[in-house]
């Protein structure tokens, strides 16, 4: 009897541990689920399956102290990595994010992320090639082996949190929901060159001058930028 009471005692402090940390472990969770995140230093990455057009691949990009790491590459459904051809795209910051969900894995914070800022790839060949913009993908994974609270300060490091997109654009470095790259309005030629280099092509059309990149154009009236899409 002796034995028994023992292990019940054991039990009775043991249980409510794991399920204190259990909850904890779930409201941690939650707190990223179906949010808006606005990507706080440049480092991460998502990925876009080049190989098929409009299928989606997630990159996964783990996060720890001491750096990130995006050598392991994304999967789309059952399909092995070269088969979608999932290719690393910077988040560049300011850029917003929308989370699907989020759950904690072993040692990991996982969070399944979609840029609500389109990314511009290269489809097609030859007289077929064209520009497709595309919201890239990525699993976030922040390292939780310090606990709860050194991973919240750990994920605040990398992204905020917002209830809404107009709140995270506001907060981030978006206009009309694409990213910008840091232009703002008002800023010289000379200055949006230092941000994004020279365009790939530059248009004088009299009253205002049109700086065309990959992904954007940028519009000038009188020398200064008054337009970013």
């Amino acid at each position: 009897m002796k034995g028994i009471g023992a292990i019940l005692i054991v039990l009775a402090c043991f249980l409510p541990v794991c399920a204190g940390d259990k909850s904890d472990k779930k409201d941690f969770s939650e707190s990223y689920k179906g949010k808006f995140l606005v990507v706080m230093r440049d480092g991460l990455a998502l990925a876009i399956c080049s190989q098929r057009s409009a299928s989606r691949a997630y990159l996964r990009v783990r996060v720890t102290e001491s750096g990130v790491d995006t050598s392991k590459q994304g999967f789309f459904g059952g399909l092995a990595d070269e088969e979608c051809g999932a290719t690393p795209e910077p988040i560049h910051k300011g850029e917003v994010l929308k989370s699907s969900h989020a759950a904690v894995r072993g040692k990991w914070l996982l969070i399944w992320v979609v840029s609500l800022s389109p990314h511009s790839i290269t489809r097609g060949v030859g007289a077929f090639e064209h520009e497709s913009h595309e919201r890239p993908a990525a699993i976030l994974m922040f390292s939780t082996e310090g606990g709860y609270d050194q991973a919240s300060a750990l994920t605040g490091q990398w992204i905020k949190t917002f209830d809404t997109p107009e709140e995270a654009a506001k907060f981030g470095n978006t206009a009309s929901g694409a990213f910008v790259k840091e232009v703002k309005l008002g800023m010289t030629a000379a200055e949006v060159e230092a941000t994004l280099s020279l365009p790939e092509t530059k248009v004088d059309l009299g009253d205002k001058v049109l700086y065309k990149y990959k992904n954007m154009t940028v519009e000038f009236h009188d020398g200064k930028v008054t337009d970013v899409r």
